[in-house]
């Protein structure tokens, strides 16, 4: 009977979280205030060139160092606070890399708002029998090897966990939720994609909820990454999508 009672007792708080985990989820869908599409022009001139200037040549204003078209919306240039987003050169305005050859696979993924930084695979299929599917990465951000690598024209797309209690796979983008309301606190939100000793810069312009069985892998005229993970926990019948576009590049720092 106290079995009975416990079990009935769990299964009762089960259904109470999944439907209140439920409500909500229009919360998961932003849009960045002013999408960055470019950096903006570097800081025209290195450090270096401040020594031994005169007082009245220097300034601690860093919009000085902005191109005047910059100054009333500067979203999107280069944050001069973050080293990490030091360095990059931008891609024109569509998002098309200025680079010969053809791109390499996905090293890393960085998202230093979040404080990410995993390795990325590519995802093999497996054989289910009567159906196949990609195998679920574990401790790593998986790509969709179909789709662009790095750097490359189209839509990247990037899988991985926001928790696995169970299967013990890791929970790489468990924090992946916070960035609509980063988004909507107007700060902006980056990602780095690694590959063969290149660094690729993009910026999060939207994410958006779906429904597991309505989430399709799509192409896009731009270069672009789009960023996948279950939501809510351990319900996990939602998919949190985030879309980034490229707006930089930059050899690897060591």
């Amino acid at each position: 009977m106290a079995l009975g009672l416990a079990l009935l007792g769990g299964a009762a708080a089960y259904f109470v979280y999944t439907f209140s985990a439920g409500l909500g989820l229009e919360d998961l869908v932003a849009v960045a205030a002013d999408p960055a599409d470019t950096l903006g022009a570097p800081p025209a001139a290195p450090a270096a060139s401040f020594d031994g200037a005169a007082p009245s040549e220097q300034t601690l204003y860093p919009g000085a160092l902005l191109p005047v078209r910059l100054w009333a919306a500067p979203r999107g240039t280069l944050d001069l606070a973050a080293p990490e987003l030091q360095g990059f050169t931008s891609v024109s305005g569509d998002g098309r890399p200025s680079l010969s050859g053809m791109m390499g696979r996905a090293e890393r993924i960085a998202i230093p708002a979040l404080g990410i930084d995993v390795a990325v695979e590519e995802l093999a299929i497996s054989d289910l029998g009567d159906s196949s599917a990609y195998e679920t990465p574990k401790f790593v951000v998986g790509h969709i090897p179909e789709t662009p690598n790095p750097g490359s024209h189209g839509n990247g797309w990037y899988f991985g966990h926001l928790e696995s209690p169970l299967g013990g796979e890791g929970n790489v983008f468990s924090r992946l939720p916070l960035i609509p309301g980063l988004l909507r606190d107007g700060e902006e939100v980056h990602v780095v994609l690694s590959s063969e000793g290149r660094e690729y810069l993009y910026a999060v312009s939207e994410t958006d909820i779906v429904h597991q069985d309505d989430i399709a892998l799509y192409q896009a005229g731009d270069a672009r990454i789009t960023l996948v993970t279950c939501f809510p926990r351990l319900k996990y019948d939602q998919r949190l999508l985030v879309t980034a576009k490229l707006i930089g590049i930059r050899d690897a720092v060591s």
